[in-house]
C-alpha cells in the first residue's frame, strides 16, 4: 500500500531546532521590583496622576510610572540628592517617558 505522505520528514533542515536553540540563549529579564525604593514614595501618586492625564490609560500610566523608576533607579546616586530637585527630575523624568510613549503610538498609527 502507497502512503501519500513524503519519504522524508517535513522539518529535515533543522530550522526548528535552531530556533528552540536561539530561545533559550536568550537571557531572562530580571523580575521587577515589587516596591519602589522609599525615597520615591512621596511623589508616586502625583507621578501616576501626571502620566494618567497625559496618557489618559490606566494601564499606559502604570507602565509609564515603572520606565521612570527604572530610569531615576539607574542613574543611581547621579541623581539629585535634595527632595525639591528630586521632585523636579522625577517630573522632568515623567515628561520626557510620556512624550516618549506618544510619539511613538502616533507612529505606530
Amino acid at each position: 500500500m502507497m502512503s501519500s505522505r513524503p519519504e522524508t520528514p517535513v522539518n529535515a533542515t533543522g530550522a526548528h531546532r535552531a530556533h528552540r536553540d536561539t530561545r533559550k540563549r536568550v537571557a531572562p529579564r530580571p523580575a521587577p521590583r515589587t516596591t519602589p525604593p522609599a525615597r520615591y514614595e512621596p511623589c508616586l501618586d502625583g507621578l501616576f496622576t501626571y502620566c494618567l492625564s497625559v496618557l489618559c490609560d490606566h494601564d499606559a500610566a502604570t507602565a509609564a510610572l515603572g520606565d521612570v523608576l527604572h530610569l531615576a533607579e539607574r542613574r543611581g546616586s547621579r541623581g539629585p540628592e535634595a527632595d525639591g530637585e528630586l521632585r523636579a527630575w522625577l517630573y522632568a523624568l515623567a515628561r520626557w517617558v510620556c512624550l516618549r510613549r506618544l510619539a511613538e503610538a502616533k507612529r505606530n498609527r
